[in-house]
């Protein structure tokens, strides 16, 4: 796979998923791969529904490595000091997948797209 320069994508099929792929950088090697995700908060509910199928619909990995199991996505607690999320906030996501397919995923909540 050749080396990109740092840049964020567009998914084909959706332009308001953007995605910045560090394995596939002079920054992170083929494996793990990391891939963050910038996810609008419509896209962010259809992300946590159901995982598996988003990586499926939108190509987070690329097809011959698709995803087979992922962690349940960390975000921020709902504790006394930690204000509640908003449902019109915007996601960034973090995505750390192993060589057998199984992904751990972490997400932050802010209020720019």
């Amino acid at each position: 796979m050749p080396l990109k320069t740092p840049a964020w994508e567009e998914s084909p099929s959706a332009p308001d998923i953007k995605m910045l792929r560090l394995y596939q950088t002079d920054l992170n090697p083929d494996w793990p791969r990391i891939l963050i995700l910038k996810l609008t908060a419509d896209r962010f509910k259809e992300f946590e529904h159901d995982p598996l199928a988003f990586d499926k619909n939108y190509t987070l990995f690329h097809p011959e490595s698709p995803i087979s199991w992922m962690s349940t996505c960390a975000k921020p607690p709902h504790v006394k000091g930690i204000p509640p999320t908003a449902d019109s906030v915007s996601w960034t996501v973090v995505m750390v997948k192993g060589q057998a397919t199984l992904t751990a995923c972490a997400a932050f909540p802010h209020e720019s797209s």
